[in-house]
């Protein structure tokens, strides 16, 4: 089997010509889609392509969220069926929230930032099994035109 390196890789390790962690195929894949949507365009030098838009979507003003959230998961789909080659019949849906906590002190509720929830599936092609990921983004209020 081929070796998957675990992310980040070790670079004190890689100088000194120790052994690099592996992981499995399918943390592999879980580790690159983390990558792709954590990537903006043009930031990966050798593929300007690279990456995902949905950094362009921060402080959108929007007209509406189902139409937003649409176009968001096309986006996430497109950079996924582009650069995750192990994977088949992907499908990415997007939930946003607005995750309140208490504070302790004032027992006052506090409200963050909007919370973006990409979940991605496919079908790892090797191995013909179901393979889940779930990534969390926080992003600015959005504020509607």
């Amino acid at each position: 089997m081929r070796p998957y390196y675990q992310l980040p890789l070790s670079f004190t390790d890689l100088l000194q010509k120790k052994r690099l962690a592996l992981c499995s195929l399918e943390d592999a894949i879980r580790q690159h889609i983390h990558l792709i949507i954590k990537t903006h365009y043009y930031e990966y030098r050798f593929d300007t392509n690279y990456g995902c838009y949905v950094w362009d979507k921060d402080f959108d003003n929007i007209q509406s969220v189902s139409k937003w959230k649409d176009e968001l998961e096309d986006l996430v789909l497109q950079s996924l069926n582009a650069y995750e080659r192990r994977l088949a019949k992907i499908q990415v849906s997007i939930k946003v929230d607005e995750p309140e906590t208490l504070d302790p002190k004032t027992q006052q509720i506090i409200r963050h930032r909007k919370r973006i929830t990409i979940q991605a599936q496919g079908t790892v092609k090797k191995t013909n099994q179901s393979l889940s990921h779930t990534e969390y983004m926080f992003f600015s209020p959005l504020s509607l035109a």
